[in-house]
């Protein structure tokens, strides 16, 4: 039972540190061309999607990892690899749930409606974007906490 809960932790953790790496250079790379409306296709095609799918990844993988520490013999919330690895992990997802998430879905509706200027949807897209830059670093370093033990 514990190689399937572990599996499944770090499955999650792939899932939501390399989407949010991969999303990033997507965005970074529409971001830094000539075409002002690449950021904005690109926003359009991976926004959504990856909202849920992060928000999925992050929860099982503070699930799974708590779970992780109930049945393993020696690992306990005091150690710190593990209480930074679950702090930052939380951290993320309330920042996704609640900052980015809701920004989505603002874009989302902005861009249904003519009346929306260019530059304010410019304006919550860099807002989302700047979330996912915080979930990378964040992510990344209680990545390393979890991987060299701390």
């Amino acid at each position: 039972m514990y190689h399937w809960i572990l599996f499944f932790h770090v499955l999650s953790a792939i899932v939501w540190l390399g989407g949010s790496i991969y999303v990033e250079a997507l965005l970074a790379a529409a971001g830094r061309g000539s075409d002002e409306g690449a950021l904005v296709t690109v926003f359009r095609r991976v926004g959504t999607t990856n909202m849920r799918l992060f928000n999925l990844a992050g929860i099982s993988a503070i699930v799974f990892g708590l779970w992780l520490v109930f049945i393993s013999p020696g690992w306990e919330f005091e150690m710190i690899w593990i209480g930074v690895g679950i702090l930052l992990a939380t951290i993320t997802v309330i920042i996704d749930l609640f900052y980015a998430t809701p920004r989505t879905d603002r874009v989302e509706k902005m861009l249904d409606d003519p009346a929306q200027s260019d530059e304010a949807i410019s304006r919550v897209i860099k807002q989302v974007v700047n979330a996912g830059h915080v979930r990378v670093g964040l992510l990344f370093v209680a990545f390393v906490f979890m991987i060299f033990k701390f």
